[in-house]
């Protein structure tokens, strides 16, 4: 009998099938639809096997028709179920779930299949044997070629309308299957000797679980945990199916810089411990000390929350603490992208508790909307320059001023700075902003009329991230010269916070732009926490006492004396002085008396676009603009 490819495939499945249900594996809506296919694959062979048994049985030694027959629509139903189920396998996770007529694809997909059933069970059948030849034919048989070939080519054509929303491999493995089963359904038609339709589907349940449903990827070995990787396609899994989970997050902080590996290991394992020892919930390992657990009950999660914080409180021979953050709903966020922001957000939050509210989500979607809106500022040419003199106390006259960055929303309002810059300097707009910025105000420079009514130089906030690599002023040169500017022109201010991050790179890039006549100040000068070494070897030419720190020489009389000491030091080394913040004449009158070179603040102007700074120059420093 010609069962030898059979009884080959159903050793495979029936292996595929052990290895399956041996694996520790997540409860994703792939892998039961893929255990379903097996399943299928597995009894339609069964009934492929005992079909040709039967018809040898019946052709040569009278067994009895009617079991054959019943047993051949059997396998040829099976067959389509098993076809049907590949298109569900590849359909089911592309297909939107909230759209009309992908629920009528759904609906008219589950009619043909169940219309075809029916057929098959009713319409005429037979079979035919001699030599190795042995096959079923008749209408029953036609409507089994055609339905698996809608549905062979159905998956085929929707692997590929999608192909954009799938990683390569998966394309690969599902056209390989789909492709191998239709090339062996048409070499069986021509050669009915060659019984290959069997053998080429569980070859295709090969690939699916080499390429799809292996679990290696999703399992970290070291700890027994599921991997990144592996949360990522169970959050999107349970949203895809709008189901509703709760999730706890524990971070490690080590307490010293001196945490070697052996330290390390032994965190992480013991916690890896504690999550498994929790319960059946899946515990995932996020990163080298950061581990998740996915609950479906809320409370259950607090509780188990409470038990992971009760054993880290109780250990007291590793120098580390623990962080936690709780999202107790998950539909309370809109979806993956917006859970996973979610999360990287705030896994770095101080606070020991962090629980996923209502008002931390509007925090977090306030931000997004932010972004957005930067986005489409720089896109659409809404980043606007504001300038706000300096007050030159020796000249008695404004020949300084500093760029703000101003976004105007398309209604023409402006964008609070105190609303967007934090955002942007969190996700790293800071860094293109700063570059229009730095663009528009040589273009502005370029014009000439500044100059003439007496303007020498313009002060610009640049990002601290351009300084975090060798050559961060390729953009500053180029304008420059894009525009015609005089180097000298340009002051550039580093905020003392941020040039304590990467001293060193910065302190050589600096030189790179002093050495072309760019000059450097130091802004928010008294909020950092720079030592003297440091900020003696700064190349800066002008310091500017931050607001809450000039505030404060009119409220706190040890802030004053704190303030004139500093100001005698500085001048000692040569450098300029400008006071932010100023808003009375009272104060004006006292840093003139102190010796600051410079005053800045609303008692002489707020930042202003662009016209009416010139507006501004032309009035207060009395000149023409001829």
């Amino acid at each position: 009998m010609n069962i030898e490819l059979q009884c080959c495939a159903l050793f495979i499945i029936i292996s595929i099938s052990v290895m399956f249900l041996r694996e520790k594996k997540l409860d994703l809506m792939n892998r039961r639809l893929f255990f379903r296919a097996i399943c299928a694959c597995f009894v339609c062979l069964i009934f492929d096997i005992l079909s040709i048994i039967l018809i040898n049985l019946t052709v040569h030694h009278g067994f009895d028709p009617f079991i054959t027959r019943l047993v051949c629509r059997i396998y040829i139903m099976l067959l389509v179920l098993q076809g049907y189920f590949g298109y569900v396998y590849a359909s089911t996770s592309l297909l939107p779930r909230d759209q009309t007529w992908a629920k009528w694809v759904r609906i008219i997909s589950h009619s043909i299949f169940g219309t075809g059933e029916f057929l098959m069970l009713v319409l005429p059948i037979g079979y035919e044997a001699y030599g190795r030849v042995v096959y079923s034919y008749g209408p029953s048989t036609y409507v089994a070629y055609i339905l698996s070939a809608i549905y062979i080519l159905s998956t085929i054509v929707t692997v590929i309308a999608y192909r954009k929303d799938m990683p390569g491999r998966r394309i690969v493995a599902m056209l390989l299957w789909q492709g191998i089963w239709l090339l062996a359904a048409a070499i069986q038609f021509v050669k009915p000797d060659l019984l290959l339709v069997g053998f080429a589907s569980s070859f295709g349940m090969v690939i699916l679980y080499i390429q799809l449903e292996n679990p290696s990827e999703f399992f970290d070995g070291s700890t027994g945990l599921f991997t990144t990787n592996a949360l990522s396609a169970y959050v999107r899994d349970k949203y895809k199916f709008g189901k509703r989970f709760s999730m706890f997050t524990a971070k490690i902080h080590y307490l010293t810089n001196y945490v070697d590996y052996a330290m390390e290991q032994a965190a992480v394992m013991r916690t890896s411990r504690a999550l498994i020892a929790l319960g059946p919930e899946p515990a995932f390992r996020i990163d080298d000390d950061t581990f998740c657990v996915v609950y479906d009950d809320r409370e259950r999660m607090f509780e188990r929350a409470a038990n992971i914080k009760k054993q880290k409180d109780g250990v007291t021979d590793l120098p580390a603490k623990g962080t936690y953050l709780l999202i107790p709903d998950s539909l309370e966020l809109n979806g993956p992208d917006e859970f996973f922001h979610f999360l990287h957000t705030y896994l770095e939050s101080e606070q020991e508790i962090t629980v996923a509210d209502e008002g931390l989500i509007r925090k977090l979607r306030d931000q997004n909307r932010i972004k957005e809106l930067i986005n489409d500022a720089l896109n659409e040419d809404r980043v606007e320059v504001f300038y706000q003199p300096f007050y030159n106390v020796k000249e008695d006259r404004f020949n300084v001023a500093e760029a703000l960055v101003r976004i105007r929303r398309e209604n023409g309002d402006i964008v609070p700075p105190g609303e967007f810059i934090p955002v942007a300097e969190e996700n790293g707009q800071i860094i293109p902003l700063g570059i229009r910025v730095f663009e528009k105000v040589c273009r502005f420079l370029s014009g000439g009329e500044a100059q003439k009514l007496g303007l020498e130089q313009i002060e610009i906030n640049v990002s601290a991230a351009q300084f975090d690599f060798e050559n961060p002023a390729s953009f500053i040169f180029d304008n420059i010269e894009k525009y015609q500017v005089d180097p000298r022109s340009i002051n550039i201010e580093i905020t003392e916070t941020a040039a304590a991050k990467n001293h060193e790179i910065m302190i050589r890039n600096m030189n790179r732009l002093i050495d072309r006549g760019v000059t450097f100040s130091l802004d928010d000068f008294g909020t950092g926490r720079s030592n003297i070494d440091y900020f003696v070897n700064m190349p800066v030419k002008i310091i500017k006492f931050d607001n809450s720190f000039t505030k404060g020489f009119f409220d706190n009389e040890k802030t004053k004396h704190v303030l004139t000491g500093m100001m005698d030091i500085l001048h000692k080394m040569d450098m300029s002085i400008v006071a932010e913040g100023i808003e009375t004449k009272e104060q004006v009158d006292a840093m003139e008396d102190l010796g600051v070179e410079f005053i800045q603040g609303f008692y002489f102007s707020r930042p202003v676009p662009e016209k009416d700074f010139l507006a501004f120059l032309r009035s207060r420093n009395q000149l023409s603009s001829s």
